[in-house]
């Protein structure tokens, strides 16, 4: 695929090294640092009121956290594995086997002993799901936020680490400067924007208004709950379907209505919410039920199965102890 522009801003994350050099700007290496997070039950989500910091690490950052999430959950984490390592004899930056071979039980372990240094009486065991992302830490320990030297007209975005989402507002006016420096038309504002997005998740009042059941029991969308465990209706569902950002799985609804999300992960022995998801994105789209994409699997998860069962969760509440 072929993209003919007049400017670039490259903001491209942990692929930002490989589009600079696409013009010849080898000024930078990106080294990707996995964070993982471990994500408990409801039931532990009242055992830190705060956000617990341990002392930071001069290198590695604000070390593993104990918080409860917007939602009520308990998380924790993360870790900051750098998976390349600089080679002294060769001069290169290399696969650092010592985070790319680490086993899921060692990282487990590494995250559940720090947290429980903070909070000791979590229970590992209530662990609903566990992730990863990656941190894009570039080789010259900064955000590169600049015109790249071998094609002025491409701005780089690049190496934006934590606390990146806190910092975006003032990168963003920083590139729009860089861009109208480089002789991009970026000096008239576009009345047509509205900055201000209605939310799709509405709030609810414990079950008043709403219902859950059977597929086919409640018609009216506003009533009829499409995930138990995070009271997802339907006209939210509906609602996501139609905005301006397309949908084409489960996934992108979980994302949105937070559809799948709660304790069971959409169990298909409990309510079975993804199938009731994708069925409605379907039917919206006007496509087989086939063409909707689903959540992947195992994607960045430490654990052997989507849901696990008790001998699973014995093994992990005893990690680190």
């Amino acid at each position: 695929e072929e993209v003919v522009c007049d400017y670039i801003v490259n903001c491209a994350g942990c692929a930002s090294d490989r589009i600079a050099a696409l013009v010849g700007d080898t000024s930078f290496k990106i080294k990707p640092r996995i964070g993982d997070y471990i994500l408990l039950h409801k039931r532990e989500g009242t055992k830190a009121r705060h956000t617990l910091f341990p002392t930071p690490h001069p290198v590695l950052g604000k070390g593993v956290l104990v918080q409860s999430t917007l939602w009520g959950n308990l998380i924790l984490g993360p870790t900051a594995r750098d998976t390349l390592r600089f080679n002294e004899s060769t001069q290169q930056w290399e696969e650092n086997p010592d985070v790319t071979k680490q086993s899921a039980d060692e990282v487990m372990e590494y995250i559940l002993t720090r947290a429980r240094r903070l909070v000791p009486s979590l229970k590992a065991s209530e662990v609903i799901h566990t992730f990863a992302g990656a941190r894009a830490k570039s080789t010259r320990g900064d955000w590169i936020i600049e015109r790249c030297a071998a094609f002025p007209r491409m701005i780089h975005a690049a190496g934006i680490d934590s606390p990146g989402i806190a910092g975006c507002p003032a990168i963003a006016v920083e590139v729009v400067r860089l861009l109208s420096e480089a002789g991009a038309n970026v000096n008239a504002l576009n009345e047509s924007f509205n900055p201000n997005r209605r939310p799709i998740v509405r709030p609810k009042n414990v079950w008043k208004g709403i219902k859950a059941g059977e597929v086919g029991k409640y018609t009216d969308p506003e009533v009829n709950v499409v995930c138990k465990c995070e009271k997802v209706t339907e006209a939210e569902v509906i609602d996501a379907c139609h905005r301006s950002l397309p949908i084409d799985s489960t996934q992108a609804i979980r994302k949105r209505t937070r559809a799948g999300m709660g304790h069971c992960q959409a169990d298909p022995d409990n309510y079975d919410c993804e199938n009731r998801v994708r069925a409605i994105i379907a039917r919206e789209l006007g496509v087989g039920v086939e063409r909707v994409g689903t959540r992947p699997w195992p994607a960045s998860s430490m654990l052997s199965q989507r849901w696990i069962d008790e001998s699973e969760k014995e093994h992990i509440e005893a990690l680190g102890k």
